[in-house]
């Protein structure tokens, strides 16, 4: 029975160990990038000018393990983290990299952030801000 007790408690703190939110960056239906981990020097991958000069699209999708009721943003930043595009309420974006090339003309790099805010202002939880990926443009 210990035994038992045992082999379930280690399962089920490696379940919780291991379940963590995940995302996946693509573009032009090719995946650039898939991580579980907000890593800044990690989460970059450098765009081709082949790529970026396509009419196609940049799709970010979140996937939380825990769904919660706090408010969800993807926000897209220059390498200044000005933030120059923002979708509110979502964790999936699918959006024309013509869009994109518009807004980040002269710009190095698009990074990409979740940004998690609690439902209610008054409980007073700090924001959370995850670094998904930065692209470095051509």
């Amino acid at each position: 029975m210990k035994y038992i007790v045992a082999i379930l408690t280690m399962l089920m703190s490696t379940l919780f160990v291991n379940g963590q939110d995940s995302w996946k960056i693509s573009l032009n239906k090719a995946t650039v990038l898939i991580s579980n981990k907000s890593d800044e020097l990690i989460n970059i991958k450098k765009i081709k000018s082949t790529e970026w000069k396509k009419n196609g699209f940049l799709e970010v999708t979140f996937k939380e393990i825990t769904p919660s009721n706090w408010l969800h943003s993807l926000q897209f930043s220059d390498e200044k983290g000005n933030p120059l595009l923002v979708k509110d309420s979502t964790t999936t974006a699918k959006i024309p990299i013509v869009t994109l090339r518009k807004l980040f003309a002269g710009k190095k790099q698009l990074k990409i952030y979740m940004v998690i805010n609690p439902p209610n202002p008054m409980m007073m939880a700090p924001t959370r801000m995850l670094h998904l990926g930065t692209l470095r443009l051509p």
